[in-house]
């Protein structure tokens, strides 16, 4: 080997050892940087001898960056529904607290029944009716935070709408520089991290599967075969503002409250994963359902207490409630008021009220008279119409006014019973979904740190590589110094 070809192959190998430090250097101010991966700086041997140094690579695991993102979309989905939920069952409180739904309609009953022993006694007449205006207030306040929270989860959908179009533009425009850098022979290594942070992104908002085709383009399929297009310039997903009055539903037979467009047309089955799938399961289902649930409660107590000849509960201009156990009464709950005409004259509780034919109030005027409240607690609290006439089921399905949302338990047949039964049931959505968020932040976490492991950078096994670097740069420098060294013997032999 001459010693032109020796020193070739010297610096040949210090410009590689200082591309690979180079590379080296990049890895490590860029750990803690999100979506970026490890990059090596690979050498080929040169036709004409020594090395020459490839452009930076990265090695990563698609199946297992398709299991993470899978498990970022559940995690994002589970903690929006916890984050919904928990509110809500807070302030519900616990099943069998005092002043939750079945407790405070256990302790309507149970000061009717003791105004039942002096019913002429004004002051418990005024209990009674502290307890019915207590009842009547914490079925508003529930239902008025289930309206607000609905609405408040369709705003964040339209936010969410505006997010995934941002987050498919910057992947369009990414696409597209990856594409190019590939047909210019270049591997792009950086641009392919930036386009995987933002496919990260998206499958917190959608369940996406991207597909890389032959040119490096991507290919992004929601769970259900719709294609996302990508353009740098377009906003293909849509969601339209709306306001989730009780009334509002979305499908068929009349729903008014918008779905999820693509390219303007609705699509018909939203994958659940992610926060727009679960965003449209809370609006449509979860929420609906619970807002239905109380509208169902509330018409069955002022519907069975105006039965038995006491029109306790109205509309807040005083008129009738709607029919007892109605499952299609949008937005009862929140305008259920104590009525008016009952609260100016108490004696109502023992007389009952004029507006039930087929009970007259009290007809004999009698001071000790218990008719009224003996119907009212055998009957409207109990399991029948009249002691042989059962009453109909409290409807656990055909729920909203949609007529689409079923119950998950089977309603009791007794007014309390079912009032507890619906906030034990709105309480176990909520811990259930606080369970899951958990157990879901877990698992992305874990799929996370296997993918940081797998192809993040580890600053201890790159301060050791660069151990190795220096020792290479430092052996080719002394070749080369070896190499000046004899030229210059050769140099001065011949002078």
């Amino acid at each position: 080997m001459s010693l032109d070809s020796a020193l070739l192959r010297a610096t040949s190998g210090l410009r590689h050892t200082t591309r690979q430090i180079e590379a080296t250097a990049q890895n490590v101010a860029n750990a803690d940087v999100e979506g970026y991966t490890r990059k090596t700086a690979a050498g080929q041997q040169s036709a004409t001898g020594g090395v020459r140094t490839l452009a930076p690579q990265r090695d990563v695991d698609l199946a297992l960056q398709a299991e993470a993102r899978a498990a970022r979309g559940g995690a994002a989905a589970a903690q929006l529904r916890a984050d919904t939920l928990s509110p809500l069952a807070q302030l519900q409180g616990n099943p069998s607290d005092g002043d939750s739904l079945g407790g405070l309609t256990g302790a309507l009953r149970d000061e009717l029944t003791q105004l039942r022993a002096t019913p002429n006694d004004s002051a418990a007449q005024a209990e009674a009716l502290r307890g019915a205006a207590t009842l009547a207030e914490r079925l508003q306040e529930v239902s008025g935070a289930v309206a607000r929270t609905r609405q408040a989860v369709q705003d964040g959908l339209r936010t969410d709408v505006d997010q995934a179009n941002a987050l498919l533009r910057d992947i369009a425009k990414l696409d597209a520089q990856a594409k190019a850098e590939r047909a210019a022979g270049r591997p792009g290594a950086d641009t392919l991290d930036r386009r995987d942070t933002a496919v990260n992104q998206l499958s917190g908002l959608l369940d996406i599967t991207p597909v890389q085709g032959g040119d490096g383009g991507l290919t992004l399929i929601l769970r259900g075969g719709a294609i996302l297009p990508l353009d740098p310039d377009g906003s293909p997903l849509g969601m339209a503002d709306a306001v989730t009055a009780p009334g509002a539903y979305y499908g068929a037979p009349a729903g008014t409250l918008p779905g999820l467009t693509l390219n303007g047309a609705t699509l018909s089955n939203v994958p659940r994963g992610g926060r727009i799938g679960e965003g449209l399961v809370l609006r449509d289902e979860t929420l609906a359902g619970m807002g239905a649930e109380l509208d169902t409660l509330a018409t069955t107590l002022a519907g069975r207490l105006s039965e038995q000849g006491l029109t306790l509960f109205t509309e807040p201009d005083g008129g009738a409630p709607p029919a007892t156990g109605s499952a299609t009464a949008p937005g009862f709950a929140a305008r259920i008021t104590l009525s008016p005409v009952v609260a100016a004259e108490p004696s109502m509780l023992r007389d009952g009220t004029p507006d039930v034919p087929a009970f007259p109030p009290n007809p004999d005027g009698q001071s000790g008279y218990t008719a009224l409240l003996d119907r009212v607690l055998d009957f409207a609290f109990g399991d029948t119409r009249d002691g042989s006439t059962e009453h109909a089921p409290i409807p656990g399905t055909g729920l909203g006014p949609g007529g689409q949302l079923n119950s998950d338990f089977s309603p009791p047949r007794r007014l309390v019973d079912y009032a507890a039964a619906v906030t034990a049931s709105h309480a176990a959505e909520a811990g259930a979904a606080a369970g899951a968020a958990t157990s879901a932040a877990a698992d992305s976490a874990r799929l996370g740190s296997l993918v940081q492991a797998r192809q993040g950078v580890d600053v201890d096994n790159e301060m050791a590589a660069m151990v190795t670097l220096q020792n290479a740069y430092a052996a080719n420098a002394r070749i080369m110094a070896a190499v000046q060294g004899m030229w210059d013997s050769l140099l001065a032999a011949v002078r």
